[in-house]
């Protein structure tokens, strides 16, 4: 059971989580090294961590890579407290900027310039459809619902409307390449080819360390 605040290691690290904040678990440091390939193999202007909780995703890949344009995005409060605590453990850059998904910037349009710039989306949204605890661990009792449910039928609602978003924002801000890279539950794969057929999209999926296809890489 989490306490008030604990700490973990994650990608060499040491990070605080608690009750509010997912727990960070090794499947999810793919997550970390899928992000820093794009870093490398791309030339990327600055990056939007969306709803990631405790940023401890984020600053992994900033202290790996060293990009200095971070945009950290989160709904919850009591996540952001936590994350404020790990920004200030490692020292890093990221804004922290309170945010449904996107909707921050189409309402601050007029504060951001982002044209002719590569923006690379790292996002671990609520991927779970509601009260699917028959194919969840144990040790997922104490995490925050919030961080886990979200949507009633596949689960993958959510990332529809964060994928839609990514497409205004590209037209929005005259985005020269959008990437993004993102993490779903063990099977929805075939709810998202399903989806990305649908609005014409090539998507790639890369596989976690138990070789289960658990991210979709983006290129818009």
């Amino acid at each position: 059971m989490k306490t008030s605040i604990d700490s973990v290691e994650f990608f060499y690290r040491k990070f605080y989580y608690n009750r509010h904040t997912l727990t960070p678990r090794l499947e999810t440091e793919s997550l970390v090294r899928s992000a820093l390939n794009i870093i490398q193999n791309e030339q990327i202007d600055a990056v939007m961590d969306v709803w990631t909780w405790s940023a401890i995703i984020w600053i992994s890949i900033e202290k790996e890579s060293g990009i200095d344009h971070v945009y950290w995005l989160e709904k919850s409060a009591s996540a952001s407290k936590v994350a404020r605590s790990n920004i200030a453990l490692h020292d890093s850059k990221m804004k922290l900027i309170k945010s449904d998904l996107l909707s921050h910037f189409f309402k601050e349009k007029e504060l951001y310039d982002f044209k002719g710039k590569n923006v690379l989306f790292v996002a671990n949204l609520p991927y779970i459809k509601n009260e699917d605890w028959i194919n969840m661990s144990e040790d997922t009792v104490s995490e925050p619902k919030m961080a886990l449910f979200w949507w009633p039928i596949s689960g993958f609602e959510l990332y529809e409307k964060f994928f839609r978003q990514l497409f205004r924002f590209k037209d929005c801000f005259w985005i020269q390449k959008i990437f993004s890279i993102s993490e779903i539950w063990f099977d929805q794969k075939d709810v998202a080819q399903d989806y990305f057929k649908k609005i014409w999209l090539e998507v790639a999926f890369l596989k976690d360390l138990r070789w289960i296809d658990r991210f979709i890489n983006i290129e818009i």
